[in-house]
């Protein structure tokens, strides 16, 4: 007997209120602006902080009001492309999220790693667009300091082209995020169809499983969920 395909999950009072306050948005309602910063303002300020950490930055309580509002008004001018079916604005469009903490930030930031011998003082340039960097170029400074991320890296860019590697990563990155679509999130960022990006999704993680059976040096990644 054929098994029935599980259900989608009925929204939750809070997401049917964010897909209410971003379909006024994208019909041209700016006052929902407001509703979206003071509704949603916790997330919307998590999503700052995250950013902020990232940078290595510290925000004090009138600089997250202040880039809330910020990102409200950003959120605002996406609401149509936005799929409530998908993550929530601010984890959908995480890099237009890091571009307005960017802006705040200005043009320096501080070092992401410690030089050797003591902490480093001297600020390094961030993207003069504010924009967030590629995901491959964020794994690759991940790696050098993370041997398990190293190990997955090397494993991916034996059996993936670079433009599938960024696939496999987004996604993974999405899913990390918490998006319960991550394919399709995936898909408007690079401008793919959903069930492209699955299937090559499920293609690299297939020949990573491959590669940690036949090559020991890589058996540990078989553990992973991401290749799971």
């Amino acid at each position: 007997m054929a098994q029935q395909a599980p259900a989608h999950e009925a929204p939750t009072g809070r997401e049917a209120a964010l897909a209410t306050v971003m379909a006024r948005l994208a019909e041209g309602d700016r006052a929902a602006v407001l509703t979206l910063r003071e509704r949603f303002r916790p997330e919307l300020a998590r999503a700052v902080r995250a950013v902020a950490r990232q940078r290595h930055a510290r925000l004090d309580a009138d600089e997250v009001d202040e880039l809330v509002t910020d990102l409200a008004l950003e959120l605002g001018t996406l609401a149509g492309a936005w799929d409530p079916a998908g993550a929530p604005p601010w984890v959908w469009a995480r890099h237009r999220v890091a571009q307005v903490v960017d802006r705040h930030l200005g043009q320096w930031s501080r070092p992401l790693e410690h030089a050797e011998g003591g902490a480093a003082d001297r600020p390094v340039p961030v993207p003069a667009s504010g924009a967030e960097p590629p995901v491959l170029e964020v794994l690759g400074s991940l790696a050098r300091r993370d041997p398990g991320v190293a190990l997955l890296r090397e494993a991916v860019c034996r059996v993936a082209s670079e433009r599938d590697q960024a696939i496999f990563f987004e996604t993974a990155v999405q899913a990390a995020l918490g998006d319960r679509s991550p394919a399709a999130t995936v898909a408007g960022l690079l401008g793919l169809r959903p069930e492209a990006v699955r299937q090559q999704t499920r293609r690299v993680r297939q020949r990573v499983r491959r590669l940690a059976a036949d090559d020991p040096r890589f058996a540990a990644l078989a553990e992973l969920a991401v290749v799971a």
